[in-house]
């Protein structure tokens, strides 16, 4: 965990498991070569008792002969998640001490019954593979646990062998908090029936994080096989993957395109599944702190935003000759009217729009598409759904939500890439031509 030459800070809290990790490493300081520092967050939520672990930390720092470094909450945090928000304070603080002190690692004081809790505590609120890890020693080549295979019972012999002070913090007996009551209940029950239990426990979490390691190389091997050059997932690869590399190539491109799977939890991923997996072509799973995973035929990509026109994107906006407009969704339509020469050769493609423009008016609408939208294809009799238009060209479902429609007095002549209106057509006779192009570079999401 600590190489030779090293700087270590010691989170301490004053508890028993924390003073007994400042008392052993200092007493290895000259032995590994290291440097050891201490950190106390005095987060004052208990009042007195706040007050008096401080003064512990601070007798246990100077027994030590270790610099100590102190800070005290300037705002009592409140309400709800009030152990989670505070944990995240500490780290923050134990992050900012260890860059200034230019620490190479972060220990911290947790043993193998905060490892037994931490497995059962997971078992008991439904849990996968990676959950029976429980808590790793090492974490981000920073974070270490000394402790992790020491019972806490060992521990309290190593302080009264050392006739150390420790203080106990009097919220670790309130069963409101469920690791409380695993501690106090559920493990003196468990012991009755294995004396080892915690070993045992522990035991399952190494076992569980070294199948996870190997699995974890599977996932990472097959995602960079799966995923398509825009990023996305392509469905057909991985579903030819054993079902348990599924679920973690999901999990393993999503930390990748959204950068983090903060509040992603067991349900998300099930949608996600059963989104993979449904004889549908498109389709969509909505997450947490925003964003949405869209099934889009044969691949399932990610995007940050919604459709353009359910976050009131600005069409229908007017586009007439010599304008450029540009829609939030990231399409841009162009228009132009061109003199046509007897040696001319038309534009052509599906991203370009020609008509007669003396049958044209001068202004010509881009807007989103609408439920019931109708357009008579060029050389059809007849009018289609714009809706079976996107269906046959494999448009998702998230992506028509934003598709440009140019339209002029109630009629669709345009629809950029996929079909062309009947209205008019350039025939030998056209003088003057109406040249429409549209770009989708940049679209978002995509």
């Amino acid at each position: 965990m600590v190489a030779r030459g090293q700087r270590v800070l010691v989170a301490v809290s004053g508890g028993p498991d924390s003073v007994a990790l400042l008392t052993a490493l200092a007493a290895l300081v000259k032995r590994f070569e290291i440097d050891v520092y201490a950190a106390h967050l005095n987060h004052r939520l208990r009042g007195e008792e706040s007050e008096r672990d401080q003064r512990c930390v601070e007798r246990a720092a100077a027994w030590c002969g270790v610099p100590m470094h102190v800070e005290r909450v300037t705002r009592v945090p409140t309400g709800p998640n009030l152990e989670a928000r505070s944990r995240e304070v500490r780290y923050a603080f134990l992050a900012r001490v260890a860059q200034r002190e230019r620490c190479d690692r972060i220990a911290t004081g947790h043993t193998l019954d905060d490892q037994a809790e931490t497995v059962l505590m997971r078992v008991l609120r439904g849990t996968g593979h990676d959950g029976l890890t429980g808590i790793p020693a090492v974490r981000d080549d920073t974070y270490i646990r000394p402790l992790i295979e020491c019972s806490r019972a060992a521990i309290i012999t190593f302080l009264e062998k050392n006739h150390r002070e420790y203080c106990e913090d009097s919220t670790n007996s309130d069963p409101r908090f469920l690791r409380n009551r695993v501690r106090h209940e559920v493990l003196p029950l468990l012991r009755t029936l294995n004396p080892a239990i915690a070993e045992h426990l522990a035991l399952t979490a190494d076992i569980a994080a070294q199948e996870t390691a190997y699995l974890e190389e599977q996932a990472q091997a097959l995602l960079a096989t799966a995923r398509d050059v825009n990023g996305g997932l392509d469905i057909g690869r991985l579903m030819a993957a054993p079902p348990a590399l599924q679920r973690r190539v999901v999990r393993a491109w999503l930390r990748s395109v959204r950068g983090h799977l903060e509040q992603l939890a067991e349900p998300h991923f099930a949608a996600i599944g059963k989104l993979v997996a449904a004889a549908v072509p498109s389709g969509s799973v909505v997450l947490p702190r925003g964003g949405r995973v869209l099934r889009e035929y044969d691949r399932v990509r990610f995007t940050p935003e919604v459709g353009a026109c359910q976050t009131g994107e600005d069409i229908p906006v007017i586009v007439r000759p010599g304008m450029t407009v540009s829609l939030v969704s990231g399409w841009s339509v162009s228009a132009q009217v061109l003199r046509r020469t007897a040696d001319m050769s038309l534009p052509h493609g599906p991203s370009t729009f020609l008509a007669d423009a003396a049958q044209m008016p001068e202004c010509l609408t881009v807007r989103c598409p609408r439920p019931g939208d109708r357009i008579q294809p060029l050389g059809l009799d007849g009018h289609r759904k714009l809706q079976d238009v996107f269906v046959d060209r494999k448009v998702a479902r998230a992506r028509r939500l934003s598709w440009p429609v140019i339209e002029t007095e109630g009629e669709i002549v345009w629809v950029p890439e996929l079909v062309r209106g009947a209205r008019a057509p350039v025939t030998p006779a056209s003088e003057r031509l109406l040249q429409l192009t549209a770009q989708k570079t940049g679209i978002a999401g995509a």
